[in-house]
């Protein structure tokens, strides 16, 4: 083993103060903020750890050049400049600060929503340029009106509860929040298409993805509450700027406050020089304490990694050492597929997840497998980023419950993995699913019917009254539509006289076709899953 100290480089401008941590530790600090990309590939040779923030680019190729590189910490929440599959292909942990920012940034949406409501920048504007025109800026109060929050997270629920201080009245919409959790913040859930059209201010705090993206879009605007306004403080993307501008120009939007946009900097300039329209150059995080906090924090769990192997907030690792985590593969992928399929098939707030192993798996390995599930079932509902060291966390600040147990031994299957979703009005879904040889993957009970489904790829969930022709009718209107069936699992229940199929498609049905095959009487409901989480729900 090498005498030589561990050294940790800091990348960005980061308070050398709060690296004090760093240096208690004995380890050597290397202060080389704004370094180059090609002075950064040298210095990293004989660097154990890597401080940045979103300016420096950590891709393969720097990873390719740092053979000594245990960690990178990021200081901040996103890393959208840290290549996570490069960084463990490299076996190097990336570390953040998750929610770090949440009070800066919960405090720059009440500062932008004040603004909009007495056209602070537009008066100050017309005032510098000579003008004292008092008529033409007639404010709104916020005390009395009522602020819809689109994602109850973190930075959410800092809003909420400023909002509440202003005396506003809150309403939110949180796919994964219980109405009994929200209730206990004084704030009511409604669909997001009853919130829009019920709240005076909207302001979205959800991450960006593919199922967020222009979340805010013309069609929802459409529904919106005459004269609404409008904030994000989240991610650009999250809306939609084109129908934004439609909406101010019309009317029917009657403020719009921007700190992210869809391309920074921004290059819409009617959206910008609109005369209610309020912008800030993504500065939500920006203020002294926020980028202190984060320098300080990320730097003591760098240096906790670097001396103890303590992994906090790790984006790319979970608590498993490889080994271990080379030959449970197949299940944790069971795992991790189960809570997916579960997450399509759930209807309201998730109260409690149950993880039950059964037979052989029960030896051991609870936790992972339990972590996997979660990773599965709350990545569609996550407001930030969710990995297998804060997917537990983020379930209990929801007010879920989580619990995980074993049993000895199964009747029909040496091992088995159940879970048990308690949701809605106390209903709970269950799910089981176990391995038929090494590595295939099988659902073999969902919604009490015993079938044999392999969960992956596009998925169509029926249940329907057990009769002649229904699965005719399903194998009609798909081949009509050009959808190929690949496999098919029928289960039966004499009593109640249902059956539930389960096929695996080549391709997702179109949402029409969804709606012909629930149209039929005897179907009770249909829905598509895809192993990304995606929904279509009839």
């Amino acid at each position: 083993m090498s005498d030589a100290p561990l050294r940790v480089l800091v990348a960005d401008a980061l308070d050398a103060e709060q690296l004090a941590s760093l240096h208690g530790r004995g380890i050597e600090v290397l202060d080389e903020a704004g370094i180059s990309a090609e002075a950064l590939r040298t210095r990293l040779r004989s660097v154990h750890g890597l401080l940045v923030r979103s300016r420096t680019q950590v891709d393969a190729d720097l990873l390719s050049v740092a053979p000594d590189l245990r960690v990178v910490g990021r200081a901040g929440t996103g890393v959208d400049n840290i290549d996570l599959e490069a960084a463990t292909r490299a076996g190097v942990v990336v570390m953040n600060v998750p929610g770090g920012n949440a009070v800066a940034a919960a405090e720059h949406t009440i500062a932008l929503m004040m603004s909009l409501a007495r056209q602070i920048p537009v008066a100050a504007a017309s005032l510098r340029e000579g003008r004292w025109d008092r008529k033409r800026f007639q404010g709104t109060e916020l005390t009395g009106k009522t602020l819809g929050v689109v994602g109850l997270g973190r930075i959410g629920r800092e809003v909420a509860q400023r909002a509440h201080g202003l005396k506003m009245r809150v309403l939110a919409f949180d796919p994964v929040l219980t109405a009994e959790v929200a209730d206990d913040m004084g704030i009511g859930l409604l669909p997001i298409d009853e919130l829009v059209a019920n709240v005076d201010f909207l302001s979205v705090h959800v991450p960006l993805s593919d199922a967020t993206r222009h979340l805010v879009d013309r069609a929802l605007l459409a529904k919106a509450k005459p004269g609404l306004r409008v904030l994000n403080v989240a991610r650009g993307g999250i809306v939609d700027e084109v129908a934004l501008l439609e909406a101010l120009e019309s009317g029917s939007v009657g403020g719009v406050a921007l700190d992210v946009f869809e391309q920074e900097p921004p290059t819409d300039a009617a959206l910008l020089r609109h005369d209610r329209v309020v912008a800030t150059p993504h500065l939500g995080a920006s203020t002294a304490e926020a980028q202190a906090g984060v320098a300080r924090a990320i730097a003591d769990q760098v240096g906790r990694f670097l001396i103890d192997g303590v992994m906090e907030n790790a984006v790319n690792a979970a608590g498993l050492d490889p080994a271990s985590r080379a030959e449970l593969a197949p299940w944790l992928q069971l795992a991790r597929r189960l809570g997916t399929v579960a997450a399509s098939l759930v209807d309201g707030g998730i109260r409690q997840i149950d993880v039950t192993l059964v037979g052989e798996i029960a030896s051991g390995s609870g936790d992972a497998l339990t972590t996997e599930v979660l990773l599965g079932l709350l990545r569609p509902f996550a407001t930030d980023r969710l990995n297998g060291i804060n997917a537990e966390w983020f379930a209990r600040e929801r007010g879920i419950r989580v619990s995980h147990g074993s049993r000895p031994s199964h009747k029909s299957f040496q091992s088995l993995l159940r879970i048990a979703v308690h949701h809605g009005d106390e209903a709970t879904l269950h799910l089981s699913g176990t391995l038929f040889g090494v590595d295939n993957l099988r659902i073999v009970r969902a919604f009490g019917f015993n079938i044999d489904a392999i969960p992956e790829g596009a998925m169509l969930f029926c249940r329907n009254q057990d009769r002649p022709g229904i699965i005719g009718h399903l194998g009609t209107l798909l081949a009509d539509a050009g959808v190929n069936i690949a496999n098919m699992s029928v289960g039966r229940d004499p009593n109640s006289g249902e059956a539930l199929a389960v096929l695996n498609l080549d391709a997702p049905p179109e949402s029409e076709v969804l709606a012909a095959l629930a149209a039929r009487e005897e179907i009770r409901w249909v829905r598509y899953v895809d192993a990304g989480g995606s929904r279509r729900d009839i």
